[in-house]
């Protein structure tokens, strides 16, 4: 009976996470897209998290190089940003504010989805060959 609670609440966590997404993509045609936030959302997938995910697991040698790449390309799964910009904005945030950090986030997250949409597939069928050929 747990399991299939468990489960049930897996799968309604994802169709929450969907229906995030989709109002997240309608929301895009009303955000503007300034050139800093454009340099921002770079900054943080190429430089940022990948730094930060390396000297995160500066320690954990039982992470191998491909799993560190992975990992600081790929980041944590979720749409918690959005979560805490509404929190924001419901607690007070001043609206020139939340109007900056609304672009921010729906470009980060929109980006995201297309960059880690697109790669995905070809990233994780790389790291199987080449497991594959260190055990064989």
């Amino acid at each position: 009976m747990m399991e299939a609670v468990g489960g049930f609440n897996g799968q309604l966590e994802r169709i929450a996470e969907l229906v995030v997404v989709m109002v997240a993509g309608a929301m895009l045609s009303y955000t503007a897209w300034p050139l800093p936030v454009v340099w921002f959302v770079l900054l943080l997938f190429f430089v940022a998290r990948p730094v930060s995910v390396w000297l995160g697991l500066m320690g954990a040698n039982s992470v191998s190089r491909d799993q560190r790449f992975l990992i600081s390309w790929f980041g944590i799964r979720g749409v918690g940003s959005i979560f805490y910009l509404m929190y924001a904005i419901n607690h007070g945030l001043p609206e020139p504010l939340a109007q900056q950090l609304i672009a921010v986030t729906l470009t980060t997250v929109a980006a995201s989805i297309l960059l880690h949409g697109i790669s995905v597939t070809p990233l994780m069928d790389r790291y199987a060959r080449r497991k594959t050929r260190r055990r064989g």
